[in-house]
């Protein structure tokens, strides 16, 4: 054999030994897809301890997609006032969605905006209609509502898929007595999903009436899930996260992760 033919296979074998080491990236626009269930334990108020008022996070993602006449429902504690905000582009033509028995309050954005200032918009449009009831802050692209009564709320939900609404403190009632808990599947929880060695979730998706999620459309790769639970061990309440891992190692495959279980006190 020739230098120049020697040359070439040695070419030729280290070619096909890096091509046949890669492995596809995690990641959407696959045709698997990962399931999986969270559960846990809900305790009740010991000790006598005081009503707390509900506390809303409204997030606008770098990158959001907010279509033209997407809404979010808010609520306040039994007897006050529901609301929904409605997002309008500025050169768009759906109409109010006209919720009957809530009050409309209309954030007016354009594409060309940066998710802060789409949160600006929101914080403006909520100060200006729902200042009865809730009090604002504001920290970059998050919203945050506290209504002003104390008590159990239902839940804000979004129904646009790019806005995130989270609930950073549950608002409950004063009660009295010893602890006491519930355990069952957790509905309606926020579940993230990373892709790889990826530092940040890629998606989110929420629990089903009986704890189950599913990440759907993913490629072969690893993947992490999590969710977030209430620190036991820390006196100030802080949340810390549960994760679990799932490989995805061929086409149409259903992957089921392991269980979540996260304690809400």
């Amino acid at each position: 054999m020739n230098k120049q033919h020697f040359l070439f296979s040695l070419a030729l074998i280290a070619g096909l030994t890096l091509f046949s080491a890669c492995k596809k990236d995690a990641g959407a626009g696959g045709t698997s897809s990962i399931t999986g269930t969270v559960s846990g334990r809900i305790y009740s108020n010991s000790n006598g301890s005081d009503a707390e008022a509900e506390v809303t996070q409204i997030t606008i993602p770098d990158g959001a997609v907010i279509e033209d006449g997407d809404y979010v429902l808010l609520n306040t504690p039994a007897g006050g006032g529901a609301y929904y905000i409605w997002f309008h582009w500025s050169s768009g033509v759906a109409p109010d969605p006209g919720l009957i028995g809530r009050t409309s309050i209309q954030v007016t954005y354009d594409f060309t905006e940066t998710n802060v200032e789409v949160a600006a918009n929101v914080l403006a449009a909520l100060v200006a209609n729902a200042s009865a009831d809730f009090t604002f802050s504001i920290n970059n692209d998050v919203v945050s509502l506290t209504n002003k009564v104390l008590g159990e709320v239902t839940d804000a939900d979004e129904i646009s898929s790019s806005i995130l609404v989270d609930i950073s403190n549950q608002g409950k009632s004063s009660v009295s007595g010893g602890s006491s808990y519930v355990e069952g599947a957790m509905v309606e929880e926020r579940v993230y999903l990373i892709y790889g060695d990826d530092d940040f979730y890629s998606e989110t998706v929420r629990t089903d009436e009986n704890g189950n999620y599913q990440f759907k459309d993913l490629n072969r790769g690893d993947y992490r899930v999590y969710t977030f639970t209430d620190d036991t061990l820390n006196p100030m309440g802080m949340k810390k996260r549960v994760e679990v891992s799932a490989v995805i190692d061929d086409k149409k495959q259903i992957v089921q992760a392991p269980s979540l279980f996260v304690v809400k006190l």
